[in-house]
C-alpha cells in the first residue's frame, strides 16, 4: 500500500525502521507513526498547524459537537461503499468479503478518520484506516490516540501511497491534489470532501468582523470523477458552558489573532453558532470510462 516518497518503490511500515529497495530509510516514532516527509521537501521547519491549535481541535472533537457531520459522512460513504463492495464481490465470483481501505488526506489529529472508520465498521464493512498530515505534532497526537489506525507525516500533494491502493479518500477542511486522489484510488473508488458552507460559524464571524462575509461555495467539477452528490448540511451548536465556546474558538485562526480581552468577551456572549458544511461525494470513473 505504501511507497517511498523519494523513489516511489514499495515500503512496509510494519518494521521498526522502514527501508525501501533503494536504501532510503525512515524511522518509526515510539507512538507508531512514520515520518515520510523528507526534510528537503519541507517549506518550513515545522510545517502545518502548531501544537496549540492541534490540541484545541482534539479538545473540541472530544465534545462531540460535530457528530451530525460525521454521521452524515458515514451515511453517504457507507451506502456508496456497500453498493461498490457488493458489485466487486459479485464480479470476483468467490463470495469473499473485501477489505476496504479508507485514507484521510490531511488527517489532523485523527478524529475524523477514527469516527468514520468506526461508523463504517458498524455498518458491517471490513474497514482499515490510515491518514497523513504535514504537521508532525498532529500526526503524533493521532498515533497516540488511535492505535488501530496507521498515520504518517506526509504532504497531501505527494501521498506516499501505491497507485490504486485505496477504496475511499476523505478530505475534510484540508487542501489536496485531485491528481493524487485519482492516482491512489482504485477504479470506481470514492472521494468525500467537506468544506465550509456559506454560513459556517457566521455568528462567531459577526463578533470578529464589522462586515462579515459568507463563505463562497466551490461547485467546480473534478477531472476524472463523477459527482454522486453535493449538499449543504447544517445544524446548530448550542454552548452549554463557556469552555465549550472557547474550545471552538481555539480551533480557528481567530483565537490566535484576537487580543485576549476580545476572546473573553466573545466566549461570554456567544451562545450558539451555525455549523454549515458543503459535502460532496465523488466517484473515480472506471477504467473502462477513461479509455
Amino acid at each position: 500500500m505504501w511507497h517511498c516518497p523519494l523513489c516511489k518503490s514499495p515500503i512496509s511500515l510494519d518494521t521498526k525502521q522502514t527501508r525501501c529497495l533503494n536504501g532510503h530509510s525512515f524511522d518509526k516514532a515510539k507512538s507508531g507513526y512514520v515520518n515520510l516527509l523528507p526534510v528537503q521537501f519541507k517549506k518550513s521547519k515545522l510545517p502545518g498547524d502548531d501544537k496549540e491549535m492541534v490540541r484545541a481541535r482534539r479538545q473540541f472533537h472530544q465534545l462531540n459537537a460535530y457528530k451530525p457531520l460525521i454521521d452524515r459522512m458515514v451515511s453517504l460513504l457507507g451506502d456508496a461503499l456497500i453498493d461498490l463492495n457488493t458489485r466487486r464481490v459479485a464480479s470476483n465470483g468467490n463470495g469473499a468479503t473485501n477489505v476496504i481501505n479508507i485514507y484521510d488526506a490531511g488527517c489532523g489529529e485523527g478524529s475524523y478518520l477514527d469516527a468514520v472508520t468506526d461508523g463504517l465498521s458498524s455498518k458491517g464493512l471490513n474497514v482499515t484506516g490510515a491518514g497523513s498530515d504535514i504537521a508532525k505534532i498532529a500526526v503524533e497526537l493521532a498515533a497516540k490516540a488511535f492505535k488501530q489506525l496507521q498515520f504518517v507525516v506526509a504532504s497531501s500533494f505527494d501521498l506516499p501511497l501505491a497507485d490504486g491502493s485505496q477504496d475511499a479518500v476523505i478530505q475534510v477542511f484540508a487542501p489536496g491534489s485531485n491528481d493524487e486522489y485519482l492516482r491512489v484510488l482504485k477504479s470506481e473508488g470514492l472521494l468525500i470532501t467537506v468544506d465550509p458552507g456559506p454560513n459556517h460559524l457566521y455568528e462567531l464571524k459577526e463578533r470578529v468582523y464589522d462586515n462579515p462575509k459568507q463563505h463562497r461555495v466551490d461547485d467546480m467539477l473534478r477531472t476524472g470523477f463523477t459527482r454522486l452528490s453535493s449538499e449543504v448540511f447544517s445544524f446548530s451548536i448550542e454552548f452549554d458552558h463557556h469552555e465549550h465556546a472557547l474550545a471552538l474558538i481555539k480551533m480557528t485562526p481567530f483565537y490566535w489573532k484576537l487580543p485576549k480581552g476580545k476572546v473573553d468577551e466573545i466566549v461570554t456572549k456567544l451562545m450558539s453558532v451555525s455549523a454549515d458544511f458543503h459535502i460532496q461525494l465523488w466517484q473515480k470513473r472506471s477504467n473502462e470510462d477513461t479509455q
